[in-house]
Formats: C-alpha cells, sequence, structure tokens
C-alpha cells in the first residue's frame, strides 16, 4: 500500500496489475503497468477517474470536502468544477495546537522517584489481581515508568481521576484510574508524604524569612546612607555659610581699611602712590586686538583672576586665623576677669 501512495501511474491500471503480478508498479515505463493499459484501451474501458488521471478534479474535490453530504455526494464525485463555480478559494483551517499541561513538582528528584516507584508497585499488584502471578505481558507495558513518573510530578495537582486518564493517555482496565485514584487518595495521608510535604513549607518559610531579614538589612542600609548623605550636606550647607559669613567680614574688613586709608590720604598723613589700590586710574581706550592679542588677552585675564582668587584665599585664611587668635585671647582675659572677681 505503500506503493500505491506514491506511484504516478493510473490507480485502475495499478489494481489490475497488482491483482495478476502480485505488487504496484511504481513507473509508467514498467511492462506489465504498459501491457495491462494496452489492454483496457484495445477493449476500449471508460477514461479513469482516479486522482492520477484527474488531478485538477481531485484537487476540487478535496476542496469540496466540506461541502459533501449524502444527497449531493455523487453529483460532486462525478462533476466537482460545477460546485466550485462562483465559489471562494479553499482556506484550510488551521490546526488547533492542544498544549499538553506541564505539572511541576515542589518535591526533589529522589522523593518524586519514589512516588513513581511506589505507583508501579501497586499498579503490579492491581495487575497481578486481574491476572494473576504469571499473565503473559508483563505490567510495565502497560503503567510505564513515564507514566508513573508523570502521575508522581502532579500527584499534588488530583484532585479526581480524570486527570489520572489524562495524565496515563486513558486506561486499559476497569476500575483502573479508579483504583489508582484510591490509592493517592490514602498515600497523601501517609507518613512520608506528609514528612516531604512539611520540609517543602518549612523550605519555603526560611526562604521566605531570608528573604525579608535581606530587604530588612537592605532597607536599613539604605536608611543608614541617606542619613549619612544628608549630615554631609548638612555640614557642607555649614561650612559654606560658615565660609560665606567669614568672607563677608573680611570684605567689610578690607572695605574698611581702604576707607581709612582714603581718610588718611586726604588728611595728608599718607602719602599718594601709582600702586595704592584706591588711586583712581584713568580709564583705558578700547583697542581693537587681533585674535593673537585677545587671546593673550584673555589668558592674562584669567591668570589674574586665579591670582586675586588666590590672593583672597590667603587673606580669608589669615582673616580666620586672626579671628581665632581674637576668640583665644577674649576668652582668656574672660577667665582671668572671672578668676580676680572670684578672689
Amino acid at each position: 500500500m505503500d506503493a500505491y501512495a506514491v506511484t504516478p501511474v493510473c490507480l485502475r491500471v495499478a489494481n489490475a496489475v497488482d491483482n495478476l503480478y502480485g505488487y504496484i508498479p511504481v513507473s509508467k515505463e514498467d511492462p506489465n503497468y504498459l501491457k495491462e493499459r494496452s489492454r483496457h484501451v484495445s477493449l476500449k474501458f471508460d477514461p479513469c477517474d482516479c486522482s492520477n488521471c484527474e488531478p485538477e478534479a481531485a484537487t476540487q474535490i478535496h476542496n469540496c470536502a466540506h461541502l459533501l453530504r449524502k444527497d449531493n455526494f455523487e453529483d460532486i464525485m462525478s462533476n466537482p468544477s460545477r460546485f466550485m463555480e462562483g465559489m471562494p478559494e479553499y482556506i484550510k483551517p488551521k490546526k488547533k495546537r492542544h498544549q499538553k499541561t506541564k505539572y511541576k513538582s515542589r518535591f526533589s528528584e529522589s522523593n518524586v522517584k519514589k512516588i513513581a516507584d511506589d505507583l508501579v508497585a501497586h499498579f503490579k499488584r492491581f495487575y497481578t489481581n486481574i491476572f494473576g502471578s504469571k499473565p503473559e505481558y508483563k505490567a510495565e507495558q502497560y503503567f510505564t515508568k513515564t507514566d508513573a513518573k508523570a502521575v508522581a510530578q502532579a500527584i499534588e495537582y488530583i484532585e479526581e481521576p480524570r486527570l489520572i486518564a489524562k495524565l496515563i493517555g486513558g486506561k486499559w482496565f476497569d476500575d483502573q484510574v479508579d483504583n489508582m485514584f484510591s490509592f493517592i487518595e490514602v498515600y497523601k495521608q501517609s507518613e512520608f508524604f506528609e514528612k516531604i510535604v512539611f520540609e517543602v513549607e518549612e523550605g519555603k518559610r526560611q526562604k521566605e524569612n531570608e528573604e525579608a531579614e535581606k530587604a530588612r538589612k537592605k532597607k536599613q542600609q539604605e536608611e543608614e546612607k541617606r542619613r549619612l548623605n544628608e549630615k554631609k550636606e548638612a555640614d557642607r550647607l555649614a561650612k559654606h555659610a560658615e565660609d560665606a559669613t567669614a568672607l563677608e567680614g573680611f570684605k567689610r574688613a578690607r572695605a574698611a581699611e581702604v576707607i581709612e586709608a582714603e581718610e588718611r590720604r586726604c588728611r595728608g598723613d599718607l602719602l599718594t602712590s601709582s600702586s595704592n589700590p584706591v588711586t583712581l586710574q584713568p580709564k583705558a581706550k578700547r583697542v581693537r586686538l587681533s585674535p593673537e592679542e585677545k587671546k593673550k588677552n584673555d589668558e592674562k585675564i584669567k591668570a589674574d583672576k586665579a591670582a586675586k582668587k588666590a590672593e583672597d584665599a590667603r587673606a580669608l585664611e589669615g582673616f580666620k586665623k586672626a579671628r581665632a587668635a581674637e576668640v583665644v585671647e577674649r576668652r582668656a582675659k574672660d577667665g582671668e576677669i572671672e578668676s580676680t572677681s572670684l578672689t
């Protein structure tokens, strides 16, 4: 029959050759096929309507298969083109994919194997009760280790016999599925099963506690880091405010020195010098510079600014030291006055 499915020759002639010679010809050049075909032609047989002789009609019949009924079967088979007139092109329906549900066990591989072995042993007892101690076929042929493992992995999900039948592909014997379901119900109450369930639950609780502890420590570290950053930011702002206050005092002191120097100059106590910072200089005329001169001038301005900034920093540091010395001296004097008053 395999040759009958793939042969390109006329199927009517192929059947005749098979009846006469005991084989299906698979080539149109086969001598027996040519001989039998010539005989059909000489006897003026009706034209053959097989799928090899009429491939277009065979395709049309296939496309009309969903329209076949008892009342139109003969008409479609004899003249399929008449039914295809005015019909849209046949679209083959998509096959539904039945995805088999996979059950993942919470138990370890060793425990799943132990459950599967117990299921196999129970089925052997069930099989022996039916066929006796020396059956013709072994029990493993009807309930394999693969079947037992599938049931063992899904044992916690089994709430009715129908799931067992689905897992093992149906039943071989009467009461097979119900008997196994009853065994599983009793097995779930056994000491071994309750122990492995407790171990799984205990491990789950321990893992949850560890994760909660990690989350707590992480939150605590983040909170500590946040407080440390806030403290650093507060210290930075306080230092910035202190520096700003000191700089403001320094500017006021410098301004007072300038005013005092100006007053002394007006009284004649201080000679006017070109290096005097308060001497007014005439405004320089604007001169258009070349790009090279402009670049040099910009670099000089930057250098002067940097030097001025460094000078101000040194002056500020000196001012801070002077203020600190004044505070120490004032505290020392206050201490002497207090000791004198106590005496």
